[in-house]
């Protein structure tokens, strides 16, 4: 039997139609309500917020669904605010380029303009003259009065049709906050979630955002809310001088109960009649698994994808204990062979250390060659991002550990030899 026909083999005795898993939320609201599960209090203190026109912050580890939180909740407002019949602009905005506050107000400006174009001429000039930027509009939906656009964004280098409107070397601020007064005379009210604003320096969100108080203050009606990492104890002591945002809510890792019936939910999305357990994982694997996720919700995608994968190919009747330990060591020596020899001993000495943290050793920072935990950010935030590294934060600060993909003993094994 081929490859592909023993995969899809598996996957029909499985019921399923289709591998479910992936590192990323959909952005479809129906497929999206069906894999979401918990953060229920959070939507339930976010949803009147923004209503209010009122800014959140959401902040998290890498992974730990923060993307997938925002595209729930401002789906549901979308649903809620179109039930009590009211106007609404609903902006989801992504991969914002750039690290200055003129970049920031540029694609701001930018998707206003594109979302007003089609009902103010002003706003459609300026979409079509905008230097600097283009947009890749995923979706737009509408849902009663209440309009929902999900936008990122690319880079553009081309002439404009007409000087009038703002180049890349012109500040957009003033047409940016004009603007967004037309689209409040228009709708009643108006959302921006920003995601990704957790992948910039925190310094440079700090810098935006002192800079920006106008942009989030003024509207009575608009309401925006952001996604970030974690801030130092000045930074978050200058956030909240700042007074921009009325909730601060922080994403913590979730239960191994939350991570099961995520699983649940996944496979059921692509069942053919749905189950209430965890097949063709037996619960004892799922046990383990939701534990190697860390609380980390993307990182439970990728396990849970590879092995369903690998177990598929392999032909396993049911994802049992024996049938996991054999992909599991398989896929731990994938992973960590795969890495650079660099990344593969600072994971190593992570893992001696009891992971990597501000209060890191002389004895540890001699180990990796270097003078300071600050020399090693950089590299320990590239390898959070990649999900080589698990970023773990509580009362007495953060610290960085390995993935539970990664098998030390593969490294100190070669280290002998």
């Amino acid at each position: 039997m081929s490859r592909l026909r023993q995969h899809n083999s598996m996957l029909e005795k499985w019921e399923l139609k289709e591998n479910p898993f992936r590192s990323t939320p959909p952005d479809d609201p129906e497929k999206l309500a069906q894999i979401f599960y918990g953060r229920a209090q959070i939507l339930d203190v976010a949803i009147p917020t923004l209503y209010e026109g009122r800014n959140i912050l959401i902040r998290g580890v890498w992974g730990i669904g923060k993307t997938a939180l925002i595209f729930n909740l401002i789906n549901q407002l979308q649903q809620e605010v179109a039930e009590i019949k009211e106007k609404m602009l609903v902006l989801y905005l992504s991969s914002i380029p750039g690290d200055s506050p003129p970049e920031f107000y540029r694609a701001l400006l930018l998707a206003i303009a594109d979302s007003l174009a089609e009902i103010d001429e002003e706003a459609r000039d300026i979409a079509n003259t905008l230097l600097g930027y283009s947009i890749q509009r995923t979706k737009t939906t509408t849902e009663g009065q209440v309009k929902l656009g999900i936008i990122s964004f690319g880079r553009r280098q081309e002439s404009p049709a007409n000087l009038v409107s703002p180049t890349d070397k012109i500040d957009p601020y003033p047409l940016l906050i004009k603007l967004l007064s037309k689209a409040e005379e228009k709708y009643h009210r108006i959302v921006i979630a920003i995601d990704d604003f957790d992948k910039k320096d925190p310094i440079i969100v700090q810098t935006i955002l002192e800079s920006s108080l106008d942009l989030f203050r003024m509207g009575k009606n608009r309401g925006f809310i952001m996604t970030g990492r974690g801030f130092t104890d000045l930074q978050e002591a200058t956030l909240k001088a700042l007074g921009i945002f009325s909730e601060d809510i922080p994403l913590e890792p979730m239960s191994q109960d939350d991570l099961h019936h995520i699983v649940i939910n996944y496979l059921n999305s692509v069942r053919y009649q749905p189950r209430n357990d965890t097949y063709p994982f037996t619960e004892d694997v799922m046990n383990l698994i939701t534990n190697y996720a860390q609380g980390v919700p993307r990182q439970l995608n990728e396990i849970c994808e590879k092995v369903l994968r690998k177990a598929a190919s392999a032909g396993y009747e049911t994802i049992d204990q024996p049938a996991f330990n054999t992909i599991w060591e398989t896929l731990q020596k994938e992973f960590t062979n795969q890495l650079s020899p660099q990344f593969r001993h600072l994971l190593y000495v992570a893992h001696e250390a009891g992971g990597i943290s501000e209060n890191i050793s002389d004895r540890t920072l001699d180990k990796l060659d270097a003078l300071t935990f600050v020399e090693l950010l950089p590299q320990l935030k590239l390898l959070e991002e990649q999900g080589v590294l698990i970023r773990q934060e509580d009362q007495k600060g953060f610290k960085f550990l390995p993935s539970q993909l990664f098998q030390p003993k593969l490294v100190s094994e070669a280290q002998e030899e």
